[in-house]
């Protein structure tokens, strides 16, 4: 059976900022239903990537391309519905929990279900009754799985995430891989930056090494 064309690629990204190179060709190409993870030292372009590939910050020569459409063709809105991004410290939005899952369906126009915010919840190792409670009130473990929860709401296609596991004790860590699993089994494409050895490995899929701001495969990279 052929490869499945990349649901997302990068193509030789390159973010300069104060005559730096932060990207310096980072290329990677991830297919339905695949995993990709990188790892790397601190300060080489890891979230710089991530945050590049998700469109949040500009950047000065590369592309992006979402089924093969370019990312600069498309309205950003629509972009990063299908294309989420959870960050390592993530910021939450006023109001409960509940409110917070709500947001991205209330902005293409549609409503979240009760249900659905308990099942949501439930998924990332929470109680359905966590989505009362007030969301800027969290821990940061807390934090991260509403706003895991809070991606998935959109029903996004590719999945970026930052050191997912950081903030977590070693049971809901332990979650959270199982469910990057689980997500890339249904067809989800993902895309993980970790630096824990061991959730790199359970992940599976394909290793990359950043190093100065360059990816390269683990198998070939120095």
């Amino acid at each position: 059976m052929p490869p499945l064309p990349p649901r997302i690629e990068v193509r030789d990204l390159v973010v300069i900022r104060k005559e730096r190179r932060l990207l310096d060709g980072a290329t990677i190409a991830v297919a339905p239903g695949a995993v990709a993870v990188i790892d790397g030292a601190s300060g080489c372009g890891k979230t710089t990537f991530l945050r590049a590939m998700a469109t949040l910050i500009p950047v000065d020569a590369g592309s992006i391309l979402l089924e093969g459409v370019d990312a600069a063709s498309l309205a950003p809105p629509a972009f990063r519905r299908r294309v989420a991004y959870v960050p390592q410290q993530p910021p939450m939005l006023d109001g409960t929990v509940a409110d917070n899952l709500a947001t991205g369906p209330r902005l293409r126009g549609a409503a979240l279900a009760p249900a659905a915010t308990g099942a949501l919840l439930e998924r990332v190792g929470l109680d359905a009754s966590f989505g009362e409670r007030v969301a800027g009130e969290l821990s940061g473990g807390e934090r991260l799985r509403v706003a895991f929860a809070r991606a998935l709401a959109n029903e996004p296609v590719v999945l970026l995430l930052d050191e997912p596991t950081a903030a977590l004790d070693p049971a809901s860590a332990t979650r959270i891989v199982e469910l990057v699993r689980a997500l890339a089994g249904e067809g989800l494409s993902v895309v993980v930056v970790t630096h824990v050895e061991e959730h790199a490995e359970r992940l599976g899929g394909d290793r990359y090494r950043c190093r100065d701001g360059r990816l390269a495969r683990r198998s070939e990279a120095p």
